[in-house]
């Protein structure tokens, strides 16, 4: 009687193992690079200026003046706004506005290769 189980049990582990493996590897294990976009809609053909210049509304003054002068996110090179209201972080003392909170990790592993692409 106790064999089943036992064996349910052994599948059912063998089967989570398999299944897992992807997950756990971001645990402190190699990982494939993750794409911060996944999922994320960067504007659909119907978007249009005002809705972007609507997600900037949201700014303080001067980080709206920030947007107007650097216009894209650095790290996915859309335009801002094109995401909702940009999200403002601080790179090597410079403030730089992105499209999203998932743009944040690119650019801090390797802020030179997207402070490149901003204007001065």
């Amino acid at each position: 009687m106790l064999r089943f189980p036992r064996l349910f049990a052994t599948a059912l582990v063998l089967l989570v193992s398999v299944l897992g493996l992807g997950t756990l590897a971001g645990c402190g294990g190699p990982s494939a690079p993750v794409d911060p976009h996944a999922g994320h809609d960067h504007g659909a053909a119907d978007d249009t200026a005002g809705e972007y210049a609507e997600a900037l509304a949201g700014l303080a003054p001067a980080d709206r003046e920030l947007a107007e002068k650097q216009q894209i996110c650095p790290v996915s090179e859309q335009p801002l706004g094109s995401m909702g209201t940009p999200v403002k972080v601080k790179v090597e003392g410079r403030d730089v506005l992105l499209c999203c909170a998932g743009c944040q990790q690119a650019i801090e592993a390797d802020p030179q290769k997207y402070l490149a692409k901003l204007p001065d």
